[in-house]
């Protein structure tokens, strides 16, 4: 039943990025920063060619590949690779559109391959010339950056987050929990329902004015 919903999910996507094609688009919802330290922190310009997609984990490997060669817009040439991180319940890859597209294009593909049940969230990349970790070990020749579906918030006061749940009821995020070492921050997601996405969802709460800080979780991931 789920690979038909796949072949049914094809079938609205048939329109890819092709030159020769006309290809829907919808407004760019790319946002270039996050607030750091009060102000907003430049995160890099948008890659034009490559795009994240997360699958809960209870899909097998088999099922993910096969959903990406489903997506005429995909390079099915491109080696990607199916990350997985311990406690977390998401599996996710980069996935390299079939040519450069615009920001109105990718919003556009995002929110289609948002209706698919084996999609649990996709998200934009951002261009990087630091293939890196966090201890300055290469992991690549090339690498993009991106975000996950969780984001941080830091209360003005612990015991008292009436107004961290009136906002996440609000925007239709989730709260995960509490952190158990910084009583004052909290962890987040945003899921396919939410307002926004983790990024988008980081700005407004910050741009609330109800919490001293927020932030998205950005990270690495190697493409070559």
């Amino acid at each position: 039943m789920k690979y038909l919903l796949y072949i049914g999910l094809a079938s609205i996507l048939l329109i890819s990025c092709e030159d020769n094609f006309q290809f829907e688009k919808m407004p760019c919802t790319y946002e270039d920063y996050y607030y750091y330290q009060d102000e907003p922190y430049y995160i890099g310009e948008m890659s034009d060619e490559y795009i994240l997609i997360a699958c809960d984990q209870s899909n097998n490997d088999s099922s993910i590949r096969d959903f990406i060669k489903s997506i005429d817009f995909f390079d099915h040439s491109f080696n990607f690779d199916i990350n997985e991180t311990t406690n977390y319940p998401y599996k996710y890859l980069i996935a390299k559109l079939i040519k450069k597209c615009t920001c109105e294009e990718i919003a556009w593909i995002l929110d289609s391959l948002k209706q698919a049940p084996i999609v649990a969230y996709t998200h934009y990349t951002t261009r990087t010339n630091d293939c890196s970790n966090l201890i300055w070990e290469p992991i690549g020749k090339l690498c993009v950056n991106t975000y996950s579906n969780i984001f941080y918030v830091r209360v003005k006061d612990a015991s008292n987050i009436s107004d961290l749940n009136n906002i996440i009821s609000e925007t239709n995020t989730t709260l995960i929990g509490q952190n158990e070492f910084m009583s004052n921050w909290f962890s987040l997601s945003a899921i396919k329902n939410s307002k926004g996405d983790a990024l988008h969802m980081a700005n407004y709460f910050y741009e609330t004015g109800l919490f001293d800080a927020c932030e998205p979780d950005i990270f690495k991931i190697a493409i070559e």
